[in-house]
């Protein structure tokens, strides 16, 4: 083998290897992203499905923040939810038990309050009198950290939640 021969095959094996580490890279950064995607969907998901149950067993919406909202759960026990934007975390607070954290890594969560359910052609009377509450709307956004980087690992996630055991004004 030539000296020529040698810087040849170096060079070849070197875009090779360079092509092999960039596909690896970037295998990794897809895993990674997928992964938080499904980690946050899930999450998203359980959280959707409690906020549910719970808000419709309640008996009576007390009070209403476009980052906390506070219900009367059962006789004197309260059960509220709340945002803290600072920790990025969603709290459920039930009197007489321990705080929890539902959702974690949530860059921004708002809740909305409606007199009623969708009527025909989708209107809805807004309100901000808790006794007038008849819907509520929460609305977030969660992003995750990988390999470095923050990624908006999901789309806004949404829903309305009727109180069921309240009246229609």
């Amino acid at each position: 083998m030539t000296l020529v021969e040698m810087l040849v095959a170096i060079g070849v094996g070197s875009v090779v290897l360079m092509i092999v580490g960039t596909v690896f890279m970037t295998s990794n950064r897809m895993f990674s992203d997928l992964g938080n995607y499904v980690g946050i969907d899930r999450a998203s998901q359980e959280v959707l499905e409690r906020m549910t149950r719970d808000i419709r067993k309640s008996q009576n919406l007390v009070s209403f923040a476009t980052n906390r909202i506070v219900f009367n759960f059962d006789g004197t026990t309260n059960l509220s939810y709340t945002y803290y934007p600072g920790a990025r975390q969603l709290i459920r607070s039930i009197t007489g038990q321990e705080d929890k954290c539902l959702l974690a890594d949530c860059d921004s969560l708002q809740f909305a309050m409606y007199k009623n359910a969708p009527l025909p052609g989708g209107t809805m009377g807004t309100t901000t009198d808790p006794a007038q509450g008849k819907c509520i709307r929460v609305t977030w956004k969660c992003s995750r950290t990988a390999l470095g980087q923050t990624r908006d690992s999901e789309t806004v996630e949404q829903a309305l939640i009727v109180i069921r055991n309240k009246p229609i004004l």
